[in-house]
């Protein structure tokens, strides 16, 4: 039996190497879809958005393990942080 991977460093690298293998068909069939990728079984579940990826994924693999990637992105989502004193929006 196979030891489940619990680091989510490991869970990410596993889920990069997969997506590595199926590039091509994945860029060329779903650019800009999401797709949750079990990196126990290699399946890849795709979706218009993250959570429709996410929810295919789910209901063929309820226990599985997940990366989620924006296909030909870098990430699956952007985060932003701004380090302003005078930006006091956020907070209110």
């Amino acid at each position: 039996m196979r030891r489940r991977l619990s680091n989510p460093k490991a869970i990410a690298e596993r889920g990069e190497e997969i997506y590595a293998k199926n590039r091509a068909d994945l860029e060329a069939e779903h650019l800009g879809k999401f797709a949750a990728i079990d990196i126990e079984t290699e399946g890849i579940y795709i979706g218009e958005s993250a959570e429709d990826a996410f929810a295919a994924a789910r209901a063929h693999a309820p226990n599985g393990l997940f990366h989620l990637v924006k296909i030909g992105e870098q990430g699956a989502f952007r985060v932003g942080y701004v380090a302003d004193a005078r930006v006091d929006w956020l907070f209110r």
